[in-house]
């Protein structure tokens, strides 16, 4: 880039990952001086990692493998069952890399955006809006229903990191006592979403007969939260391998700015499945 300084200025991928989980943070270090690091994410019995980088002038002297070899062991430690990453698709450097460690290319992943629209009246709660007892409540229906989707799979760390840090909020959809979808949403500059933007972590609906409708409502319910903060678009990642949320999105006037490519560790599918209306790109 023509000034490296100036790319996703706005956006913090860095300390929020680090308050989040220090122990996950890792660097390389070459003679006292820092020369990469990486961040593992551990969502139950799912994990991923990045961003991984290293410093121009030390590419191609291994200095990724360094810092994979560690994050490997993290993810052994951690127990979990399936682990995952986001690259460039164009790379065949990066695909390389990462299939040393176990890693294999499947499918695409979509980084889309819609601008902020006015939604109709929905029934949702904000996490934000919870006392105590309820906010307990809302992380262990949070992973009921992760769990029905990919057994052990808990983001519950990253709904409470969100509301620690002040980085947005989680919006809730409830049907009857059962929670029917929720998503973890980023808001503005500072927080992974960069200025005027909400980002969507991770967001999903309950599998059942009943997905395609809750997935709808948390659209809306994401389009409120980002209306209520004065941001002008939603932003949200999506495996096409999930065909009915990507198709939901698309319909709803999600269109893809970009595209990456899903591995996977082992190479198996985890929960980048048709019937899995959920959103996230590993990032």
């Amino acid at each position: 880039m023509p000034d490296p300084q100036t790319f996703a200025a706005d956006r913090e991928y860095i300390t929020t990952r680090w308050r989040a989980d220090p122990p996950a943070a890792l660097v390389a270090e070459l003679d006292g001086a820092l020369v990469g690091s990486n961040f593992a994410t551990h969502w139950g019995s799912f994990g991923f990692f990045g961003p991984l980088t290293v410093k121009p002038e030390f590419w191609n002297r291994g200095i990724a493998q360094h810092l994979l070899a560690p994050t490997m062991d993290l993810f052994d430690a951690w127990g979990v069952r399936d682990a995952g990453l986001y690259t460039f698709s164009n790379s065949p450097k990066h695909v390389a890399l990462y299939q040393k460690f176990g890693f294999w290319p499947r499918f695409l992943t979509a980084l889309m955006s819609m601008p902020v629209t006015t939604p109709g009246a929905i029934s949702g709660t904000n996490y934000s809006q919870l006392d105590p007892s309820e906010r307990s409540a809302a992380l262990a229906a949070c992973r009921e229903l992760t769990g029905a989707i990919f057994d052990g799979l808990d983001v519950s760390r990253e709904i409470v990191a969100t509301a620690d840090q002040g980085l947005g909020d989680t919006v809730l959809i409830w049907g009857g006592d059962s929670l029917e979808a929720f998503a973890v949403c980023h808001c503005g500059a500072g927080t992974e979403a960069g200025d005027k933007r909400c980002y969507v972590k991770f967001g999903a609906a309950r599998p059942g007969a009943r997905a395609g409708k809750s997935f709808d409502h948390l659209l809306d319910a994401c389009q409120s939260l980002a209306a209520e903060r004065g941001l002008d678009h939603v932003e949200a990642g999506v495996n096409l391998s999930r065909s009915q949320a990507y198709r939901a999105m698309l319909q709803r006037g999600f269109r893809a700015n970009s595209l990456g490519v899903a591995m996977h560790r082992p190479d198996s599918p985890a929960y980048n499945r048709p019937d899995v209306y959920a959103m996230d790109d590993w990032r």
